[in-house]
């Protein structure tokens, strides 16, 4: 027990009454949470609040998450989470679970070489053994989702690292997802509206298509309306919100995440939030997208495409990685971080959830990137409020 102060007991009604108003105990949300701003007439609930972790803290062990203001999660699992690590090296996605549209341009494989982490990889190589002229840009679209589902919401994570074997990339298409459209351009879910839309690119259409600089620095992303209109822009500008680019490095993994969510018909509410690294770049809470309730989110693209260039010299094409890719309905979530804030966190591993209720919350760890040592813990409820971090020592 801890001791008393008698001292204070007057002020502990003004101080609980302050902490509820600012959802901030013990921390709270107030640094970096997930949730938009607030309108000034609403209550805000408590913050998310974890008091305690029982369970092995080794990877793929069970952990049971105790505290309160978590809220509801009515399916405690994701919608998809893959790491890849139990599919046989080689094989196509569609062979687990993911739907290929059929695109075009190289192959898309499970890949024992490189993970991050551990483990294996899903691999795109886009056009193995082809040049591209002074003129010609190549392009690789492969097309693959989940799909199957239907909902007004979606939270997507997944990492990623790029290698050009001397090339350049022109355009990397960052997430898809979005309402399907039979016979649509491209594919159902590409040409699909409304939609949710994310890519990187070099700074500028001046850059040295074999620059030594093989960063991508600039972002764009947007929303295609359900009457087929643009809403688009680059991160940095102010209608895209108050995120900034972090530089995409060549063979280095990036975490990517993506919260998307339909307005409510005839109102201008609908988000669009992306981070990188835990980096805000965009930023958006006044979109409106569809037009009608029979308009859902029911695709979301992990591997869609990209533009490059490949160096004469070369006889490898462009590669991307991608690993642990988790994907919900809700952004409730558990997250694994590197720091004791969640403004300062640059890896947030999504925990794949196997019971939630407001107090506790069951889940099998997912460490991948995290060595022996310190990391905290966060919970993330379904309005996006972030609770203050939870230390744990990681064997």
């Amino acid at each position: 027990m801890h001791p008393q102060h008698p001292h204070r007991k007057h002020h502990l009604g003004t101080l609980l009454a302050l902490c509820l108003a600012l959802s901030a105990c013990g921390g709270g949300g107030s640094d970096g949470s997930d949730a938009a701003p607030a309108a000034t007439n609403t209550t805000p609930q408590a913050a998310p609040s974890i008091s305690g972790v029982v369970g092995s803290l080794l990877h793929q062990q069970a952990i049971t998450v105790q505290g309160s203001h978590f809220g509801s999660k009515p399916q405690a699992a994701p919608l998809r989470f893959e790491d890849f690590d139990t599919r046989a090296t080689g094989v196509a996605p569609a062979s687990f679970g993911y739907t290929n549209y059929g695109g075009f341009g190289g192959s898309t494989t499970v890949d024992d070489g490189v993970a991050f982490g551990s483990g294996k990889s899903l691999r795109h190589q886009g056009h193995f053994g082809a040049v591209s002229s002074s003129s010609v840009v190549e392009e690789s679209f492969p097309h693959i989702a989940v799909t199957g589902f239907a909902a007004t919401e979606l939270y997507l994570s997944y990492r990623l690292k790029f290698r050009t074997h001397g090339g350049r990339l022109v355009q990397l298409k960052f997430n898809r997802s979005g309402m399907e459209v039979a016979g649509a351009n491209g594919s159902p879910c590409y040409g699909g509206k409304p939609k949710y839309y994310s890519s990187y690119y070099p700074d500028g259409p001046s850059v040295n298509r074999y620059s030594a600089d093989k960063r991508l620095t600039g972002v764009q992303g947007g929303i295609v309306r359900s009457d087929g209109s643009l809403d688009e822009g680059w991160a940095g500008e102010a209608t895209m919100g108050s995120g900034t680019v972090l530089p995409l490095q060549e063979d280095t993994w990036v975490q990517v995440e993506e919260y998307y969510r339909l307005n409510d018909v005839g109102q201008a509410n609908g988000e669009h939030v992306t981070w990188v690294n835990g980096n805000l770049q965009i930023d958006r809470h006044a979109l409106q997208p569809r037009s009608s309730t029979a308009q859902v989110l029911n695709c979301s693209y992990l591997v869609v495409g990209m533009d490059y260039w490949i160096n004469p010299g070369s006889t490898d094409g462009v590669a991307v990685w991608y690993d642990d890719h988790y994907l919900d309905t809700s952004r409730a979530r558990l997250v694994l971080a590197n720091a004791a804030t969640w403004g300062a966190s640059t890896m947030r591993n999504p925990q794949v959830a196997t019971q939630w209720q407001d107090g506790s919350i069951s889940a099998t760890l997912q460490r991948s990137g995290f060595p022996a040592g310190m990391a905290w813990l966060y919970v993330v409820r379904a309005d996006g409020s972030t609770s203050a971090s939870w230390p744990v020592t990681l064997p």
